[in-house]
């Protein structure tokens, strides 16, 4: 996979919130939630100013 993550920081399953890394995966291995992309929000917050958009 592209090491280029920009905003990503984990995979984050749904049901248990358990955090995975940023690889191909879709499903938790423990009680197979559906894994969703969490996002650094700090980060975004300080790249996404007012002036940018």
């Amino acid at each position: 996979m592209d090491t280029n993550t920009g905003f990503m920081k984990a995979l984050k399953c749904r049901e248990c919130g358990r955090e995975y890394p940023l690889t191909a995966n879709h499903v938790c291995e423990f009680d197979f939630g559906p894994l969703e992309v969490a996002y650094d929000y700090e980060r975004i917050k300080k790249s996404l100013t007012r002036s940018a958009v």
